[in-house]
């Protein structure tokens, strides 16, 4: 519910603030037709806000949630209803934690009102009502207060074919790594292309990028003959001599240019400053394609996405030096590596939309090492156990073995064989150790059973392990049998050397034997 197992963020304009993806049905596409094993795709539409109480305010993470049973299973009602959420009955409903409640004096069917910045930089104020105060099962879902999704995208400005991080859930999370490598080959971005008419003419828009290897690919294709500034800089809009002429085009003219809309059966208009003429130098550009920077590309092009079309196939040999509907980062599989791209990304303040693929091992990765420490120190706990069992084990075979050498020394004088006399031994460990393994399994049970009734009222990080106050038992029948025959197998393996030395010995000599 915080990362995701697989999380495709993309952001705009050098920010990391908020999540944009303005074509999420596409990318919902690219995940479900490259990965197999996906169990769901959820939308992550979440904002820091200002929640204005009565007669107090304080910070808060709003969350947009679709009704699910199994989340609000994560919730015990402590007044209110959850049905608002699941009937739509309530216009912008909230549901909020007890702490925060008292801290708001708020209670239900009170007026939360809600102070955040939008996606596009604004500042929203929003009335929603409080329909539920909830007590949560762990201190993450502590730490939010949720609205339904659609009315947080609402809030946030988010049109409808957009949204927040995509977050893959997979029936296998420990896969998250592999798939997600394998699903960043097929998020390669295109060139971002807008087809335009000028008047009736169809024309070509493309960006180029501003760093300097690009700039060089630019000027070695076209030259520039006629411009208010020789540079090609971030104002820069550039068309062909050969076009201008023939439409009487000037430098410093505007152009309105008309294109389709991706999530619309209208047309938009854009202005564009002409700010220079340029004269192909090999041939590899076309006279209707107009050169701008992606500044200038960018400023209309994610607030009004065209219609997806392929770039001209003339401009190929530039895919270089032009601009692209996204730029897609490397992987990383640490949350160091994961912490460095972030910096390196914050240097660079990219202008077009930027698509990171992560894993909950990178996002997460403190939480997931709390765990994975837990269960290193089980696994060595464990292992001393065991190996105290083991000595114990073998201690009591040898003991067993030296009170019983006589009658051994019976049984092997009366004409049973060693392999008998092994199998004796070996019968007798492994009934022992299935009835105490039994005892001990219904024994354990009742433990887990009193311990999961105990409530734990804490507010320290000893709540990462409770649910709803309890702690939380899960065995399965297969793990316990698998258990259970694991105690069993060492125990007989255990017995094995001290009662094949027992069927060793000569008749005679064991009934020589005595204690004293």
């Amino acid at each position: 519910y915080m990362t995701g197992h697989i999380e495709l963020h993309m952001s705009e304009k050098g920010s990391q603030y908020y999540s944009i993806i303005r074509d999420r049905s596409r990318m919902e596409a690219i995940v479900r037709k490259n990965i197999t094993g996906v169990k769901e795709i959820q939308e992550n539409v979440s904002v820091f806000a200002r929640a204005i109480g009565n007669g107090k305010s304080d910070n808060m993470i709003l969350v947009g949630i679709e009704p699910d049973e199994e989340f609000f299973g994560g919730f015990k009602i402590i007044s209110g209803s959850l049905e608002p959420f699941k009937t739509h009955s309530v216009v912008n409903p909230i549901i909020i934690s007890e702490p925060k409640a008292k801290y708001l004096r708020l209670k239900v069917n009170d007026t939360l009102r809600v102070r955040l910045r939008t996606i596009n930089g604004q500042q929203q104020s929003t009335a929603m009502t409080v329909v539920a105060i909830v007590k949560t099962n762990n201190m993450f879902l502590d730490m939010a207060s949720y609205g339904l999704l659609q009315d947080v995208k609402t809030m946030m400005e988010y049109a409808p074919n957009e949204s927040g991080s995509l977050q893959v859930i997979l029936d296998d999370p420990k896969t998250a790594p592999e798939k997600a490598d394998y699903l960043h080959q097929f998020l390669k971005p295109d060139l971002a292309v807008v087809e335009a008419v000028l008047g009736s003419t169809p024309i070509t828009v493309v960006g180029f990028k501003r760093d300097t290897k690009a700039i060089e690919m630019v000027n070695a294709a076209i030259r520039i003959i006629d411009s208010q500034d020789s540079n090609l800089d971030k104002h820069s809009v550039l068309v062909s001599d050969s076009f201008a002429t023939a439409r009487n085009i000037r430098v410093g003219d505007i152009l309105t240019l008309t294109y389709p809309l991706r999530f619309s059966s209208e047309n938009t208009q854009i202005e564009l400053t002409v700010t220079g003429l340029y004269e192909p130098r090999t041939g590899q550009i076309d006279d209707a394609v107009i050169l701008v920077h992606e500044e200038v590309l960018f400023d209309f092009y994610y607030r009004q996405l065209p219609k997806i079309s392929g770039p001209p196939p003339e401009l190929k040999s530039l895919s270089d030096a032009l601009s692209t509907e996204w730029t897609l980062l490397p992987r990383t599989h640490t949350s160091d590596e994961f912490e460095k791209k972030n910096q390196e990304l914050g240097r660079q303040r990219l202008k077009n939309s930027v698509l990171d693929v992560r894993t909950m091992y990178e996002t997460a990765s403190k939480v997931l090492s709390l765990d994975m420490a837990l269960r290193l120190i089980t696994y060595i706990a464990v292992l001393v156990l065991f190996v105290i069992i083991l000595i114990g084990i073998v201690n009591s075979q040898r003991m067993t073995i030296r009170e019983r050498t006589r009658e051994i020394g019976t049984m092997r004088s009366i004409g049973m064989q060693r392999r008998q006399v092994l199998g004796l031994f070996l019968l007798e460990s492994l009934f022992l150790s299935v009835i105490s393994s039994g005892i001990a399994l219904i024994v354990s049970m009742l433990l887990m059973f009193l311990f999961s009734s105990i409530t734990i009222q804490t507010e320290t990080p000893l709540g990462i392990f409770l649910v709803g106050g309890h702690l939380v038992f899960k065995p399965t029948l297969g793990t316990l049998a698998l258990n259970m025959l694991f105690i069993v197998s060492l125990t007989v393996i255990a017995s094995y050397f001290p009662a094949r030395r027992a069927s060793r010995l000569e008749g005679a000599e064991a009934l020589r034997h005595s204690e004293g």
